[in-house]
C-alpha cells in the first residue's frame, strides 16, 4: 500500500517527468547533463567510489583529472538515461531505427531462426533501458527483468513507460525464475542488466583483479533451456545516436 512519503516521491517524479516532456528533445538531453553534474557534485561519496573503481581498471594510465571527468561523464550519461526513460511515450520504434546503428545483428536472427529464446545480458552502460526497445524495434520479441522500486507508485509509472515500447517487464519476486522460463520457452529474448553484486555471494570470479560476487542466473537459464546467451550494449555516441554493440551467442 502507498504511504504518504510514496506519493509524494510520485508526484515529485510526475512533475520531473512532467518536464522533461515539456522540454524539446534536445533541451531535455542537456538538463540531463546537468543533472548529472549537479549530482557528481552533492553525492561525492558516490563519485569517490566510481574514481576509485576507475583507478583500479587502469591503473597508472590516466591522470587524476581524467579520472575525475570519466567519473562525471557516468553521472551525465545516468542523468540523460532517465530524462530519456521519462520521454518514452513520445519515442517510436521507427524513431529508434533512425537513433541507433548496428553493424551486425545475426546473433540476433540466428536466436530467433533456432525458436529456443535467448538471454541478452547487457549493463548499466550507455542509455540500458532504450536497448530494450530497440530489440523489440527490430523485430524481437522480448521481456526484461526489473527490479522492483521500493515506491509502488513509481514503480507502476516506470514500468507503463517501459510498455510504451511494447517491452514485456518481468519484476524480480519469488516468481521470477518461472516467468523467465516460460517467456523462454514462448521463444522470446530475456534481457537481463547483469553489472551489479549479487548479494547471494554464490559464485565468487576476479574481476580487474579484485573478488566480485557474480549473478550466476543469466548461465543457469541457457543451460535449462539451451539457449545462447547474447552480450550487447548501447553505447552513447552523441545527442540521439547510439551504437548497440553486440558479439556472437554463447552457447551453453
Amino acid at each position: 500500500m502507498a504511504t504518504v512519503k510514496h506519493r509524494i516521491e510520485y508526484w515529485a517524479t510526475r512533475l520531473g517527468f512532467g518536464l522533461a516532456n515539456i522540454l524539446s528533445a534536445k533541451s531535455a538531453n542537456s538538463f540531463g547533463k546537468f543533472l548529472g553534474t549537479t549530482f557528481s557534485r552533492l553525492l561525492p561519496k558516490r563519485k569517490k567510489i566510481a574514481i576509485d573503481n576507475l583507478r583500479q581498471a587502469f591503473k597508472e594510465t590516466k591522470t587524476d583529472l581524467e579520472y575525475n571527468e570519466i567519473a562525471t561523464q557516468v553521472f551525465e550519461n545516468i542523468g540523460q538515461t532517465f530524462l530519456e526513460l521519462a520521454r518514452f511515450n513520445k519515442i517510436t520504434h521507427a524513431n529508434l531505427k533512425e537513433m541507433v546503428t548496428c553493424k551486425d545483428t545475426s546473433a540476433f536472427q540466428k536466436a530467433q531462426d533456432e525458436q529456443k529464446g535467448a538471454i541478452l545480458v547487457t549493463s548499466h552502460f550507455g542509455n540500458w533501458e532504450l536497448s530494450a526497445g530497440w530489440v523489440v524495434a527490430m523485430g524481437y520479441d522480448i521481456d526484461v527483468v526489473a527490479k522492483v522500486q521500493t515506491n509502488p507508485l513509481v514503480d507502476d509509472l516506470i514500468t507503463k513507460l517501459r510498455t510504451n515500447l511494447q517491452i514485456k517487464v518481468i519484476p524480480v519476486k519469488t516468481s521470477t525464475l518461472r516467468s523467465i522460463l516460460k517467456s523462454l520457452k514462448n521463444k522470446r529474448f530475456v534481457g537481463i542488466v547483469a553489472d551489479q553484486h549479487d548479494p547471494s555471494g554464490n559464485l565468487i570470479l576476479d574481476f580487474f583483479n579484485r573478488k566480485a560476487s557474480v549473478a550466476k542466473g543469466p548461465a543457469s537459464f541457457a543451460k535449462k533451456q539451451n539457449c545462447p546467451i547474447i552480450p550487447m550494449v548501447m553505447r552513447r555516441i552523441a545527442y540521439n545516436k547510439y551504437e548497440v554493440i553486440t558479439s556472437e551467442g554463447i552457447y551453453p
